[in-house]
């Protein structure tokens, strides 16, 4: 450890320990500017510390630079470290930087299919969702009419999915439980870390130093530092060695990962505020718009979504009866009640796309045939209105 030396009125030097120069301080013997801290490393932290006559101040520019100055173990200043990262996510998060919407959009369409979102449907929107379904296809009608909410799990959940699909509403049901989501992390996220965080040095006798801001400028008393050696130190000992383990043994600055930061700090009043009037909003608009505006689809069309719904519904792969080959209906364009769909060899890759009615997509199913559908395309002769994408 590296010593200071003072020359006093008597002009005799003398060397004095950290413990000696903070005593001194405290009987104002001698002066701030007199005062230097080193580790036993010989860092004196001269970018973070600042000595002041009333104790020592200590600045830091944001979440990250307070993290890992204060819990090098955890949050280690080394560059691509995954303590780093950590430390530089909690800061963008808490910053309100962190890009939430790409984290939820990117599962949200694994939980669409799996029928995960359809779970969190209420009681009002399974009404809406029988008041829809009586229009437009009764088989589904038949199925929603003997269920409650408790029921919406497992291949029901996967079928109302389905359902939704089929008459056009995943988009924006996706969309806003997305935004839903992200409403419910936004605010919450940077309230946990700075409820954990923020004044988390008090222990050991750092006080935050604005009321207003968090993870800025903290302070540590004169008699407050002494008393570290009073309790975890030695006389003889580097006062900043001494905070540094202090500060490991009594803080703990655990966050949880940050792909868990979520599921810990969820806001679940903020998500119903946004999910369940929102949800209703989009299923009373298109049950609005059936009953109001009927020129708005075709006069087949809900034929075709009933039928479709018996076969499967859209986005899933049915094999041919031959077994040679797979079709995805894709979707059902409300004004013509043709279908879009996608054919490919069975486990294969290579894929084409199509239009046509739901009779010859039947028929496409069904009926095998002695020419290969994906290299004679043009001999689909069955297909009325059909098209290739």
């Amino acid at each position: 450890m590296l010593k200071k030396k003072f020359i006093f009125e008597d002009e005799e030097e003398q060397e004095l320990t950290d413990y000696q120069q903070i005593s001194r301080m405290i009987k104002r013997k001698i002066s701030a500017n007199a005062i230097e801290f080193y580790n036993s490393e010989g860092e004196d932290f001269s970018d973070h510390i600042e000595i002041k006559d009333d104790g020592i101040m200590f600045t830091f520019d944001g979440l990250r630079d307070f993290l890992t100055f204060f819990f090098p173990d955890d949050y280690s200043k080394e560059d691509n470290s995954e303590g780093y990262y950590d430390a530089s996510y909690y800061e963008m998060m808490y910053e309100k930087r962190w890009d939430w919407y790409d984290d939820f959009s990117n599962r949200n369409s694994e939980d669409w299919s799996e029928g995960y979102i359809v779970q969190s449907f209420r009681p009002v929107h399974l009404e809406l969702l029988i008041s829809l379904a009586k229009y437009s296809s009764p088989d589904m009608y038949s199925k929603l009419s003997k269920i409650t909410t408790n029921d919406l799990n497992g291949k029901m959940s996967k079928i109302i999915s389905s359902f939704l699909e089929t008459i056009g509403l995943e988009s924006d049901i996706v969309e806003l439980y997305t935004d839903s989501n992200v409403d419910a992390v936004r605010d919450s996220v940077p309230k946990g870390i700075e409820d954990k965080l923020c004044d988390c040095l008090k222990p050991v006798g750092i006080d935050r130093y604005s009321d207003r801001y968090c993870f800025w400028k903290y302070h540590m008393g004169w008699g407050d530092a002494l008393l570290l050696f009073a309790h975890y130190g030695t006389d003889d000992g580097s006062f900043l060695d001494l905070l540094f383990s202090t500060i490991k043994k009594t803080v703990s600055a655990y966050l949880p990962e940050y792909y868990e930061m979520e599921s810990n700090y969820w806001d679940s009043e903020k998500f119903e505020e946004s999910w369940l009037p929102g949800l209703t909003k989009i299923l009373e608009k298109k049950l609005e718009d059936i009953e109001e505006n009927p020129d708005n689809y075709d006069k087949n069309y809900f034929d075709v979504v009933d039928k479709v719904m018996k076969i499967g519904g859209v986005d899933v792969w049915i094999k041919t009866k031959d077994g040679k080959y797979e079709i995805r209906i894709n979707g059902i364009e409300p004004d013509t009640s043709l279908i879009y769909y996608t054919m490919k060899r069975k486990n294969g890759w290579d894929a084409k796309g199509g239009k046509t009615d739901i009779d010859s997509f039947l028929n496409l199913i069904y009926n095998e045939k002695m020419f290969d559908l994906l290299e004679q395309a043009k001999k689909f002769s069955i297909l009325r209105n059909k098209t290739f994408l």
